[in-house]
């Protein structure tokens, strides 16, 4: 009998966002894993894997891809990458398929399948918003996430007491997938999905976070830091420590001020807050 094969495109760490792995997750991978700086994603069908190589090329992002791979246990990594987390002294990341798996006491379940692609909890700059929402929870607050991708943390900061949180992101597949996940949290029924640019959600927020790269946060700056309530405050992560300079220069004002800091390997946030 012969044995089964499959298919690997690996993606570069530098070009690994998530509109990248938004645009891989369209053709059916079996799952993602990390290797190091790189992302893996392993397919079954090489022509799928093929065609999620033709839309990175139309995108001009770098990839590698290897086929007709003899079998042996493609899936293992995945499976142990897939195996629930926690971050934090509160939240327990579960980025596999057993909605009935139960945290350990004291722990709040964040339910997040890795094979969405937007986002599990897993990155450093989702962990360390996590982190900055733990330390000071948004009881009773309305709660802005900008870029919400998979829902985690617009799902963390409904679970830590906010009174409503609302998640917009530009791509509508993201938000389909986050919708999805609100199902799978009692607390999801307090989080509102929006597809949109910022322009479009009105009022302000006691807490905004945006976990996005500084070049897809500096043309939006305006909008997003509009949207902080006199007072309230910015959380924003996905800022790689070698550029974090040039983008606290461009953030300086006098009605901002730098309350905290957070970094894990090449990634930092920070909290600004607004004056009152």
């Amino acid at each position: 009998m012969a044995r089964r094969k499959y298919s690997r495109l690996v993606i570069p760490r530098k070009a690994k966002d998530d509109a990248v792995l938004g645009i891989v997750a369209l053709h059916g991978p079996l799952g993602f894993v990390e290797e190091g700086r790189d992302l893996v994603a392993c397919f079954r069908d090489a022509d799928a894997a093929r065609r999620a190589g033709v839309a990175l090329s139309a995108s001009r992002v770098r990839f590698e891809i290897v086929t007709d791979i003899p079998e042996g246990d493609p899936l293992a990594v995945y499976r142990a990458a897939s195996r629930p987390f926690a971050v934090g002294e509160r939240f327990w990341i579960d980025p596999g398929d057993l909605s009935d798996s139960k945290p350990p006491a004291g722990r709040i379940a964040l339910r997040l399948p890795a094979s969405t692609a937007f986002g599990t909890g897993g990155h450093e700059s989702t962990r360390l918003v996590l982190l900055c929402l733990e330390d000071d929870p948004p009881s009773d607050q309305r709660v802005l996430d900008v870029g919400t991708g998979s829902g985690v943390l617009a799902l963390a900061a409904a679970a830590l007491g906010a009174r409503r949180a609302f998640g917009l992101d530009t791509d509508a597949e993201a938000v389909f997938v986050a919708r999805e996940n609100l199902g799978r949290h009692p607390f999801g029924s307090r989080v509102t999905l929006l597809a949109g640019p910022v322009e479009a959600v009105a009022g302000a927020f006691p807490l905004v976070l945006a976990n996005v790269l500084p070049e897809e946060f500096l043309p939006m700056r305006v909008a997003v830091m509009a949207r902080v309530a006199p007072g309230g405050r910015l959380i924003l992560s996905g800022i790689p420590v070698a550029r974090e300079e040039r983008l606290r220069a461009r953030l300086r004002s006098r009605r901002w001020t730098l309350s905290g800091r957070r970094a894990e390997g090449e990634w930092a946030c920070l909290c600004l807050e607004r004056a009152s």
